[in-house]
């Protein structure tokens, strides 16, 4: 149950503006959250459904997606951020500052005289830029993490808190009539493997293959689908799972997997590489997991998952273990838990 409402803004910034699962899950808690919320994001997609939701917006400079390619330019952009949020800071005098990723966490840690801060971690990371977080997360007074593999690639005391599914807005739907189908939901970028979701479906002619997502920018993939696959573009992810019999996930480091969820919810079971994220979403019953990379073994999956009658029921009742009411309650006490420190 969420608290009731208390006086103080929390400020939660975005380096990202596109509307992916991890947008998603911070529009879902914000509109969620005990104390009003302003969003601090690039103007885009997030931002559109910020303000459809009713939420308070404030535009800031974004950068590019993921940290890689030129330091400088990434520690330019992060700099930018930091104070613009920093002025946002000023005016509005927040109760707590919620950093939404590895990236902002990057920036708002360099806020001088800032609120409580909230680092929420959806990523995975290595090496140097992992240092570079975990270095800026001993600045945060807590930390969230979205799986356990986000935590153990950044910061194994996280708190672990598993973003939820809306289960009123996800239903479970009729299966599809006619041959087998599978769909492919997220972006079309090179680490999402859909590649891989090509050649599954290369090698199971008898399945129809639904790509439901877009390229971003900088990220694009060449793709040579076979006629037993369509690339749907930018889709309604609950209308799309309604047309499909099961969700075949591809990217074999997901940080956690908010498409997963949402299949399960809508009663579709899951097909995804035994790695990262899924292994905390697909138990028993709702789906299969298989190794990552392994198009023959995702397609036995696949065969295995769409013969088993008890699939969709199995997959809606594992769904339950992820609402999106309790998961911001969760993030609402991480939240007040930093305040009150």
């Amino acid at each position: 149950m969420l608290m009731p409402p208390l006086h103080g803004t929390v400020v939660i910034a975005s380096y990202s503006g596109v509307l992916g699962g991890a947008e998603r899950v911070l529009v879902d808690c914000a509109t969620r959250l005990p104390r009003p919320a302003v969003v601090a994001c690039p103007d885009g997609p997030l931002a559109e459904a910020v303000r459809a939701a009713g939420l308070a917006h404030e535009e800031i400079a974004g950068g590019t997606l993921r940290l890689r390619g030129n330091g400088a330019l990434h520690g330019a952009a992060l700099a930018r951020m930091a104070w613009e949020v920093g002025g946002l800071v000023h005016r509005r005098r927040p109760a707590a500052l919620v950093a939404w990723s590895s990236r902002a966490a990057l920036a708002l840690a360099a806020i001088p005289r800032r609120p409580p801060l909230v680092s929420v971690l959806h990523d995975l990371h290595d090496g140097a830029v992992a240092a570079a977080v975990g270095a800026a997360l001993r600045r945060a007074d807590a930390v969230v993490a979205t799986s356990r593999a986000v935590a153990a690639s950044l910061a194994p005391g996280a708190v672990i808190l598993h973003p939820g599914v809306d289960l009123a807005a996800f239903t479970p739907t009729p299966l599809p009539e006619g041959p087998p189908r599978a769909l492919y939901l997220g972006a079309l970028v090179p680490w999402k493997r859909p590649d891989l979701a090509i050649e599954i479906a290369r090698r199971m002619p008898e399945l129809h293959l639904t790509l439901a997502g877009e390229p971003l920018p900088g990220e694009e993939i060449a793709l040579d689908p076979p006629g037993n696959v369509t690339l749907a573009g930018r889709v309604e992810a609950a209308e799309a799972l309604a047309q499909a019999h099961v969700l075949l996930h591809c990217a074999g480091a997901e940080p956690f997997g908010l498409a997963l969820v949402e299949a399960l919810a809508c009663g579709r079971p899951v097909v995804a590489p035994a790695a990262a994220g899924p292994l905390e979403i697909v138990a028993a019953g709702c789906g299969r997991l298989y190794p990552p990379g392994d198009a023959d073994a995702a397609v036995a999956a696949l065969r295995a998952v769409i013969a088993d009658p008890e699939a969709p029921a199995a997959a809606r009742r594992r769904a339950e273990a992820f609402g999106v009411d309790a998961s911001a309650a969760r993030m609402a006490a991480a939240i007040e838990a930093a305040i009150a420190r």
